[in-house]
Parts: structure tokens; C-alpha cells; sequence
């Protein structure tokens, strides 16, 4: 029973952590939109920088609960078939996931540095 609530309170986290990284890639493109005034460049960049590092720390939140979740999968009853085509595009899901957040945290290194 406990084994069951921890695996659910470690996918709300990596769910959270997920949309945490999105916001502060979605909070780097709108600061770097804004027109700074002259003399305020200093100040948008510390915001730019704590986004930047925020979104690190929630990727690795989702990257540690991700592994979380591989321990606690738990075969479907539903048979061979629904298992190999869920592998299949679980194995699929991660690719996709994995050019996404490398993108993203590449293009929120560029608004930040440069």
C-alpha cells in the first residue's frame, strides 16, 4: 500500500517538475520579448538567470522521478500485445522527450548567455 502512494506522489512530482520546466522556458522567451529599458539590462538578466536555473533543477527532478517511475512500471493485465505496442511507444515518448528538453534547455542556455 505504501509502495503504491509513493509511486503516485513521485509521478505528480515529475508531472509538476514537467510543467515547472516548460514555465520557465515560456517565463526566458517572454523576458527576452520585453523591451528593457536603457540601464535595466542587469536586472532582467538576474530573472533570466533564475528562470535558466530553475529549469535545470526541475529537468533534473523530472529526469530522477522519470527513473523513479521505470522502478514502480507494473505490467497492464490486458495482455502481450497492449505491452509490446505500450513499450513501444513509451520507447517512442522518450525519444521525442529527450529532443524536446535538450532543445529547450539549449534555446533557454541562448536567451540567457548569449
Amino acid at each position: 500500500m505504501m509502495k503504491n502512494i509513493l509511486a503516485v506522489i513521485n509521478d505528480f512530482i515529475h508531472d509538476f517538475a514537467s510543467a515547472m520546466w516548460v514555465a520557465a522556458l515560456i517565463a526566458l522567451y517572454l523576458i527576452n520579448r520585453v523591451n528593457k529599458p536603457i540601464g535595466t539590462e542587469e536586472f532582467f538578466f538576474k530573472f533570466k538567470k533564475e528562470f535558466f536555473y530553475l529549469g535545470l533543477i526541475a529537468l533534473a527532478v523530472t529526469l530522477l522521478t522519470g527513473a523513479g517511475r521505470m522502478y514502480t512500471y507494473s505490467a497492464s493485465p490486458l495482455g502481450k500485445d497492449y505491452e509490446k505496442t505500450r513499450k513501444k511507444l513509451l520507447i517512442t515518448k522518450h525519444i521525442i522527450g529527450f529532443i524536446i528538453y535538450g532543445a529547450g534547455t539549449y534555446w533557454q542556455y541562448r536567451m540567457v548567455y548569449g
